[in-house]
């Protein structure tokens, strides 16, 4: 039986591989970014400070050297730190989006975690199609009708039958009034009466009096 629900397992298998992937690459930016700071004084960072001085187009001093090195190295730890921070942000929208998720009313909502999620993974890496294509389906995808809402809307007595409500409701509130018009016409008309009535009397008894 239909009742009106939707199974949103497509958006959560989608939501969930790519906060997998957003982990995954948060795990390796930040191995990455600690190995490369861990170089400084060993062979490896003296041989690649070498090969900046060796390197023909560079025309520089010792001191300029190691300039060059130490920029590129701080360079790289706040640019591979900022990465991770955005990451771990769109994985945090992905997390907000699956539960909402939990409810159909909030799919569209969903859907728009999903977008940030996706602009904060890359804009268009392979984490953030993932996320594109939840979204898209959490605004294309609308529950289905319900079995009797479907039956009501397919049935034509069922239409006639709601049309004869309406008419005769219709007919009775303009029973109502025709019925009430006159009551209230015959008010007026007796209160008019009343009115002249009380007039005339008021008239008389103001009329001075004239001995014969």
């Amino acid at each position: 039986m239909n009742n009106g629900t939707i199974s949103r397992t497509g958006e959560r298998v989608l939501g969930i591989i790519g906060i997998v992937f957003n982990i995954i690459t948060i795990i390796l930016l930040a191995w990455l970014i600690t190995s490369i700071s861990g170089l400084e004084g060993t062979a490896e960072f003296e041989e690649f400070q070498q090969e900046i001085m060796n390197d023909p187009a560079f025309e520089g001093s010792p001191e300029e050297a190691q300039m060059v090195v130490d920029f590129i190295m701080e360079g790289t730890g706040v640019f591979g730190w900022a990465l991770v921070a955005l990451l771990a942000l769109s994985t945090i929208l992905a997390i907000v989006a699956l539960i909402n998720l939990k409810k159909t009313s909030n799919a569209s909502l969903a859907g728009i975690f999903f977008i940030l999620a996706g602009l904060l993974a890359g804009v268009l890496s392979l984490t953030s199609i993932l996320f594109y294509i939840a979204a898209i389906m959490c605004f294309v995808r609308k529950p289905p009708m319900r079995d009797d809402e479907l039956h009501r809307r397919d049935d034509g007595a069922y239409r006639d039958d709601k049309i004869r409500r309406t008419d005769d409701s219709l007919s009775r509130e303009d029973n109502v009034r025709r019925t009430d018009e006159p009551v209230h016409r015959e008010d007026e008309v007796r209160r008019t009466d009343d009115t002249v009535r009380r007039d005339s009397t008021r008239r008389d008894d103001d009329t001075p009096y004239r001995p014969l």
